[in-house]
C-alpha cells in the first residue's frame, strides 16, 4: 500500500470507528466533524486519495457509500458485507426483484444474525412511523411473507409500498402507524402482499 497523509490516516480511522460502532459508513458532513475540516471537497479529494491508493472503495451514488480494503491498519474492518437497497414499487415483481436494486450498501454484519440473501434495505418515504423510524432512514428488511401480530412489516398494496405495524384481524388487516398524525389503512388480506420483517433502522442525515 502506498503512504498516506496524516489527515487521511484520520479518515480512515473514522470510517472505521463508524462501522464499528454504528454499522455503517459515515457521511462527508460526518467525516468533515471528525478532521475538523470545512470544505467537503477536502474531504472528497482524500477519499479520492485513498481510493486510488487501495485503501477504500467506493459503491454507488449513495451518502454512505465506502468500503475499507486497506489490511494494513491497526484495527482493519471485519464482517462488512454489501446489501441491495431497493427502490419503492407499486406490485408487480417483488420489491427485492433484481430489477428492483438501486445500490448495494456496505453494512455491518454483526448488526444482523441472518445469511445477506435474506436481507435487504428500503429507504423509507414518510414520517407515519416516526420517531423510531422516519423519512429518509434505511430499513434492515428480513425477506419473508407472512408475520406475526404486531410486526413492522414492508408489503404492497395497489398503489405502492408500506412500512407499517401489522395488526390482523378476523376478516381483514390493519396497517398501523406510529405517528398519531397518520391515520391507519384497512385492507382485506388478498390486497396485501407481505415483502419482510423490518429488523434494523439506519440512520441516514
Amino acid at each position: 500500500m502506498k503512504k498516506i497523509s496524516k489527515i487521511q490516516k484520520q479518515i480512515l480511522e473514522s470510517i472505521i470507528n463508524s462501522f464499528e460502532n454504528q454499522g455503517e459508513a459515515p457521511t462527508v458532513r460526518e467525516l468533515m466533524e471528525y478532521v475538523e475540516v470545512k470544505s467537503p471537497r477536502t474531504i472528497s479529494h482524500h477519499l479520492e486519495q485513498l481510493e486510488k491508493k487501495g485503501y477504500l472503495l467506493r459503491t454507488g451514488e449513495a451518502k454512505r457509500n465506502i468500503v475499507v480494503t486497506g489490511k494494513n491498519l491497526d484495527n482493519p474492518m471485519k464482517n462488512i458485507v454489501k446489501v441491495p437497497l431497493v427502490g419503492w414499487t407499486a406490485g408487480g415483481n417483488a420489491i427485492f426483484a433484481d430489477e428492483n436494486i438501486l445500490d448495494w450498501i456496505p453494512v455491518s454484519s454483526r448488526f444482523f444474525k441472518l445469511p445477506t440473501d435474506e436481507i435487504f434495505l428500503l429507504k423509507v418515504k414518510g414520517n407515519s412511523m416516526s420517531p423510531k423510524i422516519e423519512d429518509g432512514d434505511v430499513v434492515i428488511v428480513k425477506k419473508q411473507y407472512g408475520a406475526d401480530p404486531g410486526d413492522t412489516i414492508v408489503a404492497l398494496l395497489e398503489d405502492g409500498t408500506t412500512v407499517k405495524k401489522y395488526v390482523p384481524h378476523e376478516d381483514h388487516i390493519v396497517l398501523q402507524p406510529v405517528n398519531p398524525e397518520f391515520e391507519p389503512i384497512v385492507v382485506f388480506p388478498d390486497e396485501l402482499r407481505i415483502q419482510g420483517i423490518v429488523k434494523g433502522v439506519l440512520k441516514y442525515y
